[in-house]
């Protein structure tokens, strides 16, 4: 071996020996967070005291869905309203918060008891009076169901979905639409609505058909899965639903690109 193929080989070995380094510690940093009260160091909401509970440790690092999160920056004006359905911990709560001001409002729905704790105590340590936190799960009809529940805490699914892949039980849950509750004046219009519900996407767009036919708000929406098939099948109907709306739907960049599921987010805008 040559001179110049040792110091190839020496540098690949350490390369590779950095990444390994870099992704022992990281792992520690990200375990480290969990359960944690952090002050986010990067992204929109930099400086915002949060606490991630069990849910993904990128939320304390402010690192989480970048495009999703300048989307909101783009969007979300001092003195709007938004809907976070689907709060899970409430990092885009806290960053809808944040970006519509005092003035503004932000109705988070989350029906995992868990995450609707977490979402009400990292708003307290920000001291985020315009936040309301709804312990109910949005769809296309009121009265009660089944949520699946999941391991990882933004897993779980109304039972009109396929079960997630960690499963671990069912919790009995109110179910409300948001035109119900816009219509009993419970709900002020909103300019933004953000939608992760891990397949019941179509069921709330359905609940919510006259307030975007009437107010059209801005919507981002999630479309996950790891069949493909399925998720071409949901992305489909979802797009095709809004489309009718009059909405241009745009994809916004791969937030999980080495993921090994399928994520995707989109951003709909009323033409």
């Amino acid at each position: 071996m040559t001179t110049e193929q040792n110091k190839a080989s020496e540098a690949a070995s350490k390369g590779w020996l950095g990444v390994k380094i870099d992704g022992f510690v990281g792992g520690l940093r990200r375990r480290w967070l969990r359960n944690r009260d952090v002050t986010i160091g990067e992204g929109v909401a930099k400086g915002l005291r949060f606490n991630a509970a069990v849910s993904n440790p990128e939320y304390s690092l402010g690192s989480n869905e970048r495009p999703v999160q300048a989307a909101f920056a783009q969007h979300l004006h001092e003195g709007d309203v938004l809907y976070d359905i689907g709060a899970n911990v409430g990092f885009f709560t806290l960053i809808g918060a944040k970006l519509v001001g005092p003035g503004g409002q932000v109705h988070a729905f989350e029906p995992v008891p868990e995450n609707a704790t977490a979402v009400r105590h990292n708003c307290e340590m920000n001291g985020m009076k315009q936040v309301v936190v709804w312990e109910t799960a949005v769809s296309d009809q009121c009265g009660t169901g089944e949520l699946q529940l999941a391991e990882y805490s933004g897993g779980a699914s109304l039972s009109v979905t396929t079960a997630p892949p960690d499963f671990k039980g069912i919790l009995k849950v109110e179910l409300t639409t948001i035109d119900t509750l816009v219509s009993s004046q419970k709900l002020p219009l909103p300019a933004m609505v953000k939608v992760d519900v891990e397949g019941a996407e179509i069921n709330v767009f359905q609940g919510m058909a006259a307030t975007i036919q009437a107010h059209k708000p801005i919507i981002i929406f999630e479309i996950d899965d790891g069949d493909p098939e399925a998720f071409e099948k949901k992305r489909q109907i979802c797009t095709d639903f809004l489309q009718k709306f009059g909405y241009q739907i745009e994809l916004l960049p791969d937030s999980y690109p080495h993921a090994g599921w399928m994520v995707e987010n989109y951003l709909a805008l009323p033409t």
